[in-house]
């Protein structure tokens, strides 16, 4: 069985959210496990984990489990130095960019391609989806407007062709704001990795008529890095029940005037509120820590970014 400190994440191959974490990796050179989620409820093993959340992907290293790629990709960091990805000078800009590519910009790939796929995508896949964001997935309608999609997406793909063309200085222009990779390029390169991937002719249309983007999209998939050793959910219950969670200083800066050792329920602030219940470890303007005991696995500490996030009594 794995050591209890090796990163284990939780993931399935299609995930774009998954692939930012997964070219974290690549690019620190991380040694890591890797245990493939189901990509519709029921995910029994990683709700046991996380106590309901189910969102993709969650990193679990021993009984730390971090939900949310924004604290995964910070977690990372803190971790494990060199290469940071948090590049000196821009630290906040990748949050920033992050609001706007898992934002808008990949709600247009997702309607460029569902609309592809139209009436193939699997009727179980849909109605998982409509009760994850509790509304409908309506391929047709994303069929109708792919067009639309399809044009604003390329011009959010020129924003990236914009920035490569500002660079100045030797080997500038290699990245969006350096000339080595930053936590910017994981964010960004998410949505061109997503559509590329299950629309590749479209993708690459784009892509010709963006050559620097093009070039910056091709280095980035590249990028080598330790193989990931294959374990079981089972596997990886197993390791959270044999660690015990990295011990944290209780923090009273919670901007809502929750305390250390409440009761309290987490949940997104968008959609898939499956509210998570624990104890209050840390709250403050960045994450929020809750402790949650269960006969089957002990002392799990479940970690939250704060943008994003919803934290109430209970």
């Amino acid at each position: 069985m794995a050591d209890t400190r090796t990163l284990i994440l939780h993931h399935y191959d299609a995930s774009p959210f998954a692939e930012k974490v997964r070219l974290a990796f690549r690019l620190k050179n991380l040694a890591w496990n890797s245990v493939e989620a189901p990509v519709i409820m029921p995910k029994p093993d990683l709700t046991a984990l996380t106590g309901g959340y189910r969102r993709i992907p969650v990193l679990q290293i021993g009984a730390d489990i971090y939900c949310d790629t924004s604290i995964i990709l910070r977690e990372l960091d803190r971790r494990y130095q060199i290469p940071q990805l948090t590049l000196p000078g821009h630290e906040g800009i990748a949050s920033m960019i992050a609001a706007w590519t898992d934002g808008k910009w990949f709600q247009t790939s997702v309607g460029i391609i569902f609309g592809a796929l139209g009436d193939k995508t699997d009727p179980a896949f849909i109605k998982d989806r409509e009760a994850l964001m509790g509304r409908p997935f309506d391929t047709v309608a994303m069929t109708k407007v792919a067009p639309a999609l399809r044009a604003q997406w390329l011009t959010q793909l020129m924003w990236i062709e914009d920035r490569l063309a500002g660079g100045t200085g030797a080997g500038a222009g290699n990245y969006i704001i350096s000339t080595k990779p930053g936590l910017i390029d994981v964010h960004a390169y998410m949505n061109v990795w997503f559509v590329h991937s299950q629309v590749p002719d479209f993708a690459n249309e784009c892509l010709e008529q963006t050559p620097r983007t093009k070039a910056w999209f091709e280095r980035l998939g590249e990028t080598t890095g330790q193989a990931p050793t294959t374990i079981t959910g089972a596997d990886a219950l197993g390791i959270a029940k044999q660690a015990g969670p990295r011990l944290l200083v209780a923090s009273d800066r919670d901007p809502t005037g929750l305390t250390p050792g409440e009761q309290v329920q987490v949940a997104p602030d968008d959609y898939g509120q499956d509210w998570v219940a624990g104890t209050l470890v840390q709250a403050d303007a960045r994450a929020i820590v809750i402790s949650r005991r269960t006969d089957e696995l002990g002392t799990l500490n479940i970690h939250f970014p704060r943008a994003g996030y919803i934290v109430k009594p209970g």
